[in-house]
């Protein structure tokens, strides 16, 4: 009888060397980019800040000094004493008589022909102009969801909640990503986006149609504006071109009733000429001899005024003569003291007006650089705070990954533990049967060999 061998079950081990490697494809890209911009950080294109510093422009300082002119000198003037004349006696004019004038016609004057009135033309003020409208942003659907993704991208640099609206997509995802055991993972922010993305997209694509139906509304609102305008309009234009048919008869009417009218007066005022002709020849008849008379009591007036003034006159020219020189001394004194001020106020003025010029002027540069200077410094600032948190946001990714592959690492070792340990109790309890199964092998054998020597020896 064959004695039953028992079989050796070899321990089973871990391979050596063997790691699960989390990253892979587009995984080992953003490592990258993350390690990159961890170490040395840079701003995305068209990001930096770049301040603009202000210039002097053309015309901003002030360049006049003062008035540079010469004082003018005012010429003395010099009077000179007109000697009078002495007066010659003027002989007194005759007065001829008038030479009767000859009485005028009277001869009537016929009306021209009447003015004929010419019609009115209308034009058209405002014509109808059809309306245009444009598309803006936010009535596509790329409009709409920038404004969303702008809303989702506020939330997450400040720390709040997401939208309203976002909040089924995280949820979601955060439930699903639980289930799974990366709840903190990188493919958890990529599942987010994406979730968040197409809760976005209905949305945008709702108001983008209610923005464009309204933006079709209001054309059609301006269109029939302009239409009921035009109208208004056109009917106010024939209004007017019937008022204006309307004045212009009226005025040719009043035209011609004034046309009769003063042919009628012209007539009358012929008539009554004629009429006066025998009263203006009796006129000058009394005229005539009441000259004569005047002219005879006038001319013994004028010899004894004519000798009276030349006296007078010469009287006159003596003081005239003393008052010019006394005149000419005072005023020439007065202007050259009044040039004298006037230059050396006006030399005044310049430094004064000088000085205020070039305060002025360096005011303005120093405030200019002070406000360059501002400038350059919060854009500075702002692009150092923004490299800064470009270069901490991707130490935390880095630090998240390094987590997330720290964890895998450690859940992988101990699987491949619990898979060996689990296969190493297995290979025991087979090797307990085997043995149980030996050691009974050996009770039966020597139980029958028992058996055999008792039915021997009985």
């Amino acid at each position: 009888m064959a004695t039953p061998t028992t079989q050796v079950i070899p321990p089973v081990q871990l391979p050596p060397g063997v790691v699960p490697t989390p990253q892979a494809g587009t995984s080992k890209d953003v490592l990258a980019l993350a390690k990159k911009q961890a170490v040395t950080p840079v701003l995305p294109t068209g990001t930096a800040v770049t301040p603009v510093a202000q210039q002097v422009g053309v015309g901003e300082t002030l360049a006049t000094p003062g008035v540079a002119t010469t004082a003018p000198t005012a010429a003395v003037p010099t009077a000179t004493a007109q000697a009078a004349q002495a007066a010659t006696a003027p002989t007194a004019v005759q007065v001829a008589d008038k030479a009767q004038q000859a009485a005028a016609q009277y001869t009537a004057t016929a009306l021209g022909t009447a003015q004929q009135m010419t019609a009115a033309q209308g034009q058209v003020t405002a014509p109808m102009t059809a309306q245009t409208g444009q598309i803006v942003s936010d009535a596509t659907v790329a409009g709409q969801l920038e404004g969303l993704q702008q809303q989702v991208q506020t939330a997450v640099a400040a720390g709040t909640d997401l939208p309203a609206w976002a909040l089924g997509a995280q949820k979601l995802v955060e439930a699903n990503m639980a289930k799974r055991g990366m709840g903190a993972s990188s493919m958890y922010a990529e599942a987010l986006a994406q979730g968040v993305m197409e809760s976005a997209v209905p949305i945008a694509a709702q108001d983008a149609a209610t923005y464009k139906e309204m933006i079709f509304q209001n054309l059609n609102n301006r269109q029939q504006s302009a239409v009921l305008n035009a109208q208004s309009y056109l009917q106010m234009d024939m209004a007017n071109l019937t008022n204006n048919q309307q004045a212009n008869l009226q005025n040719l009417q009043a035209r011609q009733a004034t046309l009769f009218s003063d042919q009628a007066a012209s007539n009358a005022a012929l008539q009554f000429n004629a009429t006066s002709t025998n009263q203006v020849d009796q006129f000058y008849k009394n005229l005539s001899t009441s000259v004569a008379t005047q002219n005879a009591q006038r001319t013994d007036a004028m010899k004894q005024f004519s000798n009276s003034e030349a006296n007078k006159i010469s009287a006159q020219n003596a003081n005239n003569a003393t008052a010019v020189s006394q005149a000419n001394a005072q005023t020439e004194a007065s202007i050259n003291q009044f040039n004298s001020q006037l230059k050396d106020q006006r030399e005044q003025f310049n430094v004064q007006n000088q000085q205020v010029i070039d305060q002025s002027n360096a005011n303005w540069r120093r405030n200019i650089n002070t406000a360059n200077t501002a400038a350059i410094n919060a854009a500075n600032q702002t692009n150092a705070q923004n490299l800064l948190n470009i270069s901490n946001f991707a130490l935390s990714s880095l630090w998240q990954q390094w987590r997330d592959e720290a964890t895998w690492t450690n859940e992988a070792a101990q699987n491949s533990l619990n898979r060996a340990h689990n296969m190493a109790v297995a290979a025991l309890e087979r090797q307990t049967a085997f043995d149980m199964a030996d050691q009974q092998s050996r009770d039966g054998l020597f139980q029958l060999l028992g058996r055999f020597a008792a039915g021997v020896f009985s």
